[in-house]
């Protein structure tokens, strides 16, 4: 339970028929003491009785028994006007003005669910939530949807931030599905495989150099992000709630590979017991009587020579793909997903009739962690969004319940 207490001043609006309350708001926690987080809240009333409520000189969430006030300018804030809590950012969109928070999540870590699930409930109970950019596609949306509904026992097993998120929104919260088709990211991992390999096989041709500028690039604007300004390492180490619960995402994570995509995860698992089966499977060496040293034979000879260069393989091309196939090609798309978002909650409160900008609500976009810098680098930096194909936006009532009917899901209530 909580107790909301503290006093109203109410002023006139100066240009219009309105009133802005500002209300100083003490939210407790049953049973706390010293606990209680305080918080400013705007309502903003016309005369024919609407109520916006927007956050005033500090952004306050109220999680089910948790009260998180992050004031503007301190506490978790820098000098680039990044509010962080925990694994999550809140920060304006240069391009738009509109508040963006990306929550960084360990797919299917119980602490990072809550994390979705708490944001975007304490943003809608606020009135401050405009919509939900999901890191997901049409396709892996219907996928997910069909195999794991609402209160399902499959939902529960794969419980997971992107339906946790979406369940505790308002039904007319818009929803966009603003990550890559899933069909399109195998032709660009395909690509990036490509061009790595011919890199890779032209050292003298200056390949390899600019392989290694290729990876410095993608790291600093990838990874690295807007210097001071974005997740750390340390954010995610040193949470002991995302660390309590790892085990809990190690488990589920494979197992939706599985049961979601068993065309990609039997193949690849077939690949890798092949390659432990190699060693044993070619003539043994033995001991030397003379010199006591191990003499190998040349079967044996040849999978050490194998194995080592699969080792260089791995550690190119893997940080190539996931440097550019996975992150930056679509973390372009995420980006330019969750401004179209920003863009079209401008164009929804000015049909409605909203008096200034502050009446847009933010802007959540569910990510994985690994996202949340580049995305982030993009939006702060107001880069031109490139790469190509791109998300889908849906209004939650018309697209998504489509594809809900289609798979046999109910609709949240």
């Amino acid at each position: 339970s909580r107790r909301l207490t503290g006093s109203v001043k109410r002023r006139k609006h100066p240009g219009h028929n309105a009133h802005h309350i500002r209300v100083r708001v003490m939210t407790a926690v049953c049973g706390a003491t010293s606990s209680a987080k305080v918080g400013m809240l705007r309502i903003h009333t016309t005369g024919q009785g609407r109520a916006a409520h927007r956050r005033s000189f500090a952004t306050m969430q109220v999680r089910r028994g948790v009260g998180v006030t992050a004031a503007t300018g301190g506490g978790a804030g820098d000098g680039s006007g990044v509010q962080k809590d925990r694994q999550s950012l809140r920060f304006k969109d240069s391009r738009t003005g509109v508040d963006v928070v990306l929550v960084g999540t360990m797919h299917y870590n119980p602490a990072s669910i809550h994390l979705a699930a708490s944001t975007v409930r304490g943003l809608s109970e606020a009135d401050d939530l405009a919509a939900i950019v999901l890191e997901t596609c049409p396709s892996r949306w219907a996928k997910t949807l069909k195999m794991q509904p609402k209160n399902a026992l499959m939902r529960k097993l794969l419980d997971n931030e992107f339906q946790a998120a979406t369940e505790v929104a308002e039904p007319d919260v818009r929803i966009v599905l603003g990550d890559q088709r899933i069909e399109d990211l195998s032709v660009s991992a395909k690509a990036v495989l490509k061009l790595t390999w011919e890199e890779f096989t032209n050292p003298l041709g200056g390949g390899w150099a600019r392989l290694l500028a290729n990876w410095q690039a993608g790291y600093a604007r990838e990874v690295a992000g807007v210097p001071g300004a974005g997740l750390t390492a340390g954010d995610l180490l040193f949470d002991w709630r995302l660390a309590l619960c790892m085990p809990v995402s190690l488990f589920r994570y494979p197992l939706a590979w599985a049961l979601k995509s068993p065309k990609v995860i039997i193949p690849f698992a077939a690949f890798v017991f092949g390659l432990e089966q190699l060693p044993g499977l070619v003539p043994q060496g033995a001991v030397d009587v003379a010199s006591g040293a191990y003499v190998a034979t040349a079967p044996e000879t040849a999978v050490s020579a194998l194995f080592l260069v699969l080792d260089v393989l791995q550690v190119v091309f893997l940080s190539q793909l996931f440097l550019k196939a996975l992150l930056e090609v679509r973390n372009d798309i995420l980006a330019r997903s969750i401004r179209t978002a920003c863009q079209d909650a401008i164009a929804a409160s000015a049909a409605a009739g909203a008096g200034s900008d502050d009446e847009v609500g933010a802007v959540v976009a569910i990510l994985g962690a690994a996202h949340l810098n580049g995305v982030q680098y993009r939006l702060m930096e107001g880069e031109e969004d490139v790469g190509g194909g791109g998300g889908d936006a849906a209004w939650w009532i018309e697209e998504t319940a489509a594809t809900e009917r289609a798979a046999g899901a109910a609709l949240p209530p």
